[in-house]
């Protein structure tokens, strides 16, 4: 009995048949204290919760909107923002109802892949933390007569660059901040409805003349600054500054541009010369000729490996085609830009019709901004497009003036 008591007694205390007036104390600040250590959590879990929710809305708050508007009416959009880490996608409003050429990117430049939606885009952040996504739109601006409206509703602030040689003519609502950026108009906007009103100036012809002057004259000079002379680009460059100084601002834009690719073709003439060994010494002479030898060997090595794949370059096939006046169609369109006119003048000077490749290989070009270039001058019904042998045969067609 003496060694069960203490083992009776401490039962009883465990399952309460103590002093009862002990067990109610005991079992109160069981209870507060529990009740002290959950609410400290819990006020942490509620305060991440709201943390996180505020997170998310920040990160997915737009960050910069631009807008750049081509002669065509074509209009770029960029827009960069910062998104959710841990979400799996991000949806994404778009501008217009037709896009073209879409990039997405994250912080780091990797492409994300997407699916499309009638007027949005379903982007795999896979983990982003933000997206930068590039694409253009002809849906923004509409043309009446010779006025161009650009229209767009924007939920946060943005920017539109205009093409050069424009001038506005009306806006809906005032610019937080407007400047010119080499010839073209930049507009700041606030969000909102907006809408811009402008046309392709006579005054701008001028400026467009003196640029091309004067990028003609700094090509020359960079040419002429590596001992090659340049003396039909200098005869034709002193032509353009002739007919500016007659008030002729689109011939002499014209013929700038043709002064810049004749110092162009002298350059390459001048590199792709054989240079004469400056020393009469045998032993050089021996090495000379052992260093042409070596070079006619691959030289011959190098055609026969390419004898396949010209070979299997497409011609174009004959026909009683008659290109149009590269002339004519600047004057019809003289809003073009200054890469679509080089690649019309480019053109005309091969007859009139060239295949998509020697565009990219003559102009340096990807394939898709070559690409894009084609669908500009497409829509403008300057060219047309067909299949030749599985490649794009471009043509020039003569170009209808618009009836006011």
């Amino acid at each position: 009995m003496y060694q069960k008591e203490p083992v009776i007694q401490r039962e009883a205390l465990e399952i309460g048949y103590q002093d009862p007036a002990e067990a109610m104390l005991f079992v109160r600040i069981t209870h507060i204290l529990t009740a002290m250590l959950k609410a400290p959590l819990i006020a942490v879990c509620l305060f991440s919760l709201a943390l996180s929710f505020c997170v998310q809305y920040a990160l997915s708050t737009s960050k910069v909107l631009e807008f750049t508007i081509y002669a065509d009416g074509t209009t770029h959009v960029f827009y960069q923002g910062n998104v959710d880490p841990q979400s799996p996608d991000y949806l994404l409003s778009l501008y217009g109802n037709t896009t073209q050429n879409m990039v997405i990117r994250d912080q780091n430049g990797s492409l994300l892949s997407s699916k499309m939606d009638p007027n949005s885009v379903d982007v795999e952040t896979l983990g982003a933390s933000a997206i930068k996504v590039d694409y253009d739109t002809p849906d923004l601006v509409s043309k009446n007569g010779k006025t161009w409206t650009f229209e767009v509703n924007s939920p946060i602030d943005y920017s539109v660059l205009l093409p050069a040689n424009t001038v506005i003519v009306g806006m809906s609502t005032a610019p937080s901040n407007l400047q010119v950026v080499d010839g073209q108009p930049l507009v700041s906007l606030p969000s909102g409805p907006a809408s811009i009103n402008y046309i392709f100036g006579v005054l701008g012809t001028s400026q467009t003349a003196t640029l091309a002057i004067q990028k003609a004259k700094d090509f020359i000079s960079t040419v002429n600054s590596e001992s090659i002379q340049t003396p039909l680009a200098l005869a034709k460059l002193d032509e353009a500054n002739t007919a500016f100084n007659q008030g002729r601002f689109s011939d002499a834009e014209s013929l700038a541009n043709d002064a810049k690719n004749l110092a162009v073709q002298e350059q390459q003439s001048a590199l792709s010369a054989p240079k004469q060994p400056a020393d009469t010494n045998t032993t050089p002479i021996l090495i000379a000729g052992a260093a042409a030898a070596a070079g006619t060997t691959a030289f011959i090595l190098l055609r026969r490996t390419r004898a396949a794949k010209v070979a299997a370059v497409p011609q174009i096939p004959p026909s009683s085609y008659v290109a149009p006046d590269k002339e004519e169609i600047f004057r019809v369109r003289p809003e073009l830009r200054q890469e679509d006119k080089e690649i019309v003048a480019f053109i005309s000077e091969k007859g009139g019709r060239v295949f998509e490749s020697e565009l990219r290989k003559k102009f340096l070009l990807p394939r898709t901004t070559t690409w894009r270039a084609v669908k500009r001058l497409e829509r403008e019904g300057i060219v047309e497009i067909e299949k030749v042998d599985q490649q794009n045969l471009i043509k020039l067609q003569k170009v209808e003036e618009e009836r006011p």
